[in-house]
């Protein structure tokens, strides 16, 4: 596949994703209703772009939500000590073009890597890459941020709380993480070597969290 469809089946991952953590703990509706959006409208975009298309008018947030993500992509392979060439070829370069093309411009962002257990990295990464998304999506759409004010205090909420080892969002997180990394990473052709090390990863996370 292309990076076109590799992006689509990521967005696809995604929408599924966005339907499992945060709306599994009250309180959190807005914030919820936030990502399932930016995942429906970041489906419709891949679909145009593997077509070859113009972009289709999106939100912002959309925008900030994938310029986070390609952060989080570049501090998750160093954090994890994968191959850093493989990495950035495979996995991050992908994730990189999608972003612009729906937003034009620079790698500019970075997110320092997590080190610690599979569940400290995923944590300490979600909580960081969530505040990027705020910051950026109040960069890209001051009108639409007054729409989603609410949103982004849940999220702001939800960073506090996914810190604290024995919260239940923590967990739902994690659970959710653990499924979507599974379907994520199988979608991109690594080489043996990273595929098992990625695989030796999850599995560590599991055990983790079944330790817990």
């Amino acid at each position: 596949m292309n990076h076109r469809d590799v992006m689509l089946r990521c967005a696809q991952v995604n929408a599924g994703y966005m339907r499992l953590p945060a709306g599994t703990v009250d309180g959190y509706q807005k914030l919820v209703a936030l990502y399932q959006r930016i995942a429906d409208q970041s489906v419709d975009c891949a679909q145009v772009w593997a077509a070859d298309l113009p972009c289709p008018d999106h939100e912002p947030a959309v925008d900030a939500f994938w310029w986070g993500v390609v952060s989080w992509a570049e501090a998750f392979g160093v954090s994890i000590s994968t191959d850093a060439g493989e990495w950035e070829a495979v996995f991050v370069r992908p994730h990189e073009q999608f972003a612009g093309y729906l937003r034009p411009r620079s790698r500019s962002e970075t997110l320092d890597p997590v080190v610690g257990s599979p569940a400290e990295t995923v944590m300490g990464l979600d909580v960081t890459w969530m505040a990027l998304v705020v910051k950026l999506t109040i960069q890209f759409g001051l009108t639409q941020n007054v729409k989603d004010y609410r949103a982004m205090v849940q999220a702001h909420k939800l960073g506090q709380e996914l810190r604290r080892p024995d919260n239940p969002a923590r967990r739902a997180y994690l659970q959710s993480d653990l499924v979507f990394f599974r379907q994520l990473f199988s979608n991109f052709s690594f080489s043996q070597g990273t595929a098992a090390n990625l695989d030796r990863w999850l599995q560590d996370l599991e055990e983790e969290m079944a330790s817990v």
